[in-house]
């Protein structure tokens, strides 16, 4: 196994910590005209055709105006969120309860401190809760899909697989896009004079809770009812409005909601079950049998949520809100949108964030999982497990470390704070330890003092690798 932990420096541009400016002398020596005027061109009211940041990312093949340019733009321009979330666990909650917050929130803030306190046996279990939670599609279904679309032949097949998922992901998102439709109504009422809004209560009220065997007939109601009703009112209002786009939301998570129908899913495995390769892994189960199996999971269990998350999502809106004090309404949207970035679509590795009181110690950890990385090995089909970890110990200080591993092997980079310049030898004689309980085998260890945070963009280049592909504007 070679050592992979060589942080690799991502295109300049992509990441703040990683931009490489020119010095002075430099700047000084640069005499050239930027941006000539170009009488051929259309161009803009100063002579310029586009800006400089706009046409470097043209350059580098990254557009942002397209949705991947917008998320990279988002990741190189996010705060980071350990900076913020180890202000609000470390002593900030308590300027958060102190700044006037309202009952409830306070509750809720206390709530969640208490459940964050634990000892490392539980901690052990949180963690494994939060990487369930990461990756719902996991177990021996979806291991077999993973070895099925791997040694795929044909794109018909490949294509019928990720339908698939799809359709199981909308299924077991059904409860949560049912309670966004709701909110959406609920919200959109808020715009509408007094007779419309009650025609409309009138109409979410129609509603069933959510099951599988309720799905269709909310999603007719939706489809057949509500939604028709908005057309109209739009037509006969003409609001071009908050409403409008509150309607765009609602077809879009209906659409999702009407696709995790059971039977669409099963449709679509039977669809399937004609391609030999799949049904070499998948002949014993009858349509039946996977019909019976999916109506028996506990999505919610299945996904490891835990109501920790439920209370920090509480805390969130309340922030956002400017309920917990307007001081501390931009570290609340900061956090919003940390989170949301880290789960995008267009980031190719799994995230998890671990507050935890652990044994009294307040600390903040945030993971980034590569299940599938390439070992690096010329030739070599081996692959194994990559990750960054980051953790912010009240204290003691900041800490970085880079692991990969492989067939019980270790490769492990581990920069720690300054203020524990003194005590190197004890942490890499303390990392070799742990190795040696847990019976595995250190390939490569570096332990340094940390000058700067390791950036996810240079730990994980793959992030970039969706440049050379179509971008998408919608």
């Amino acid at each position: 196994m070679s050592n992979i932990l060589k942080v690799t420096t991502p295109t300049t541009g992509y990441d703040n910590n990683a931009i490489n400016k020119p010095n002075s002398s430099q700047q000084a020596q640069d005499l050239s005209v930027k941006n000539p005027v170009d009488p051929n061109r259309v161009v803009r009211p100063d002579g310029r055709n586009q800006a400089n940041g706009e046409q470097n990312a043209t350059n580098k093949g990254v557009s942002y105006e397209s949705n991947f340019g917008n998320f990279v733009q988002s990741l190189r321009d996010l705060p980071r969120l350990e900076d913020v979330m180890t202000k609000l666990i470390f002593n900030g909650m308590a300027n958060v309860v102190e700044s006037g917050v309202g009952k409830g929130t306070a509750e809720e803030i206390q709530s969640l401190l208490n459940m964050l306190k634990m000892t490392p046996d539980q901690m052990t279990e949180f963690l494994k809760g939060q990487m369930a939670g990461a990756n719902r599609m996991q177990g021996p279904l979806f291991d077999m899909l993973r070895q099925v679309m791997s040694e795929a032949t044909t794109v018909e097949l490949k294509a019928g697989i990720l339908d698939f998922l799809k359709k199981y992901n909308d299924m077991s998102s059904g409860n949560h896009l049912l309670q966004n439709i709701k909110d959406t109504l609920k919200e959109m009422e808020g715009y509408m004079f007094r007779s419309d809004r009650e025609q409309l209560a009138k109409l979410a009220e129609k509603l069933l809770p959510h099951s599988m065997n309720a799905n269709a007939k909310n999603a007719q109601i939706l489809k057949e009812q509500i939604i028709p009703y908005l057309g109209k009112y739009i037509s006969e209002t003409r609001d071009m409005g908050r409403i409008r786009d509150l309607i765009t939301t609602l077809t879009l998570n209906t659409s999702r909601y009407e696709n995790g129908n059971l039977e669409r899913l099963l449709q679509s495995f039977q669809r399937l079950m004609e391609f030999p390769a799949f049904e070499k892994g998948f002949g014993g189960m009858s349509a039946a049998d996977f019909q019976s199996m999916m109506q028996n999971v506990d999505f919610d269990r299945a996904a490891g949520k835990m109501p920790w998350v439920d209370n920090l999502l509480n805390i969130m809106g309340a922030g956002v809100r400017g309920e917990a004090g307007i001081e501390n309404r931009d570290a609340f949207m900061n956090i919003m949108k940390a989170m949301l970035i880290n789960e995008s679509v267009y980031m190719p590795v799994m995230h998890v964030m671990i507050p935890a009181i652990l044994d009294g110690v307040p600390m903040f950890s945030e993971m980034w999982v590569d299940p599938d990385e390439e070992s690096g090995n010329s030739g070599s089909g081996e692959r194994g497990i990559k990750l960054l970890i980051k953790f912010d110990l009240k204290d003691v200080g900041f800490f970085d470390m880079m692991m990969y591993y492989e067939k019980g092997k270790m490769d492990i980079l581990i920069h720690y704070p300054e203020e524990l310049s003194g005590h190197e030898s004890e942490i890499r004689e303390g990392i070799r330890k742990i190795m040696r309980n847990n019976n595995l085998e250190i390939e490569y260890l570096a332990v340094e003092q940390g000058k700067e945070s390791i950036p996810v963009s240079a730990a994980f280049p793959k992030i970039f690798e969706r440049r050379n592909s179509v971008n998408v504007t919608i």
